[in-house]
């Protein structure tokens, strides 16, 4: 980014970087709409600055949404719908389920072969 709010010409490294900053707002997003529905305490101003925060949150996720499929890489909307399909699944998991996701991201770390190779046996076997 230039100028706040001005596009520049982006190399690949920074789509990437901005796909991890849209990702992140999204999750975020869906979050606070989340918890404005829930809380049941001091609901009026919960409200309030909820809806000042998305206010602030929405319109910078959707101009760099924008910005990424400007740059026109190919497989930007590939990469996108993925992460979509993450942050729905991350987004409903309760925090001991987050807490399991964390122990396998660590233990992919350690052991990717074992992990992909388990992985695709699993959805293999349920996919049928």
């Amino acid at each position: 980014m230039g100028a706040i709010g001005t596009p520049v010409k982006a190399n690949e490294e920074d789509l990437l970087d901005l796909l991890d900053i849209i990702i992140l707002k999204m999750m975020l997003i869906e979050k606070l709409e989340g918890f404005q529905i829930k809380n049941h305490y001091n609901k009026q101003l919960i409200k309030s600055v909820l809806k000042s925060a998305l206010n602030v949150i929405v319109p910078t996720a959707e101009r760099d949404y924008k910005l990424i499929f400007d740059a026109g890489q190919s497989d930007v909307q590939d990469v996108i719908s993925e992460y979509e399909r993450m942050i729905a699944y991350i987004r409903d998991f309760n925090v001991p389920q987050k807490v399991m996701l964390t122990q396998f991201i660590e233990a992919f770390n350690y052991d990717k072969k074992t992990i992909e190779a388990t992985t695709h046996r699993i959805i293999k076997k349920y996919s049928k």
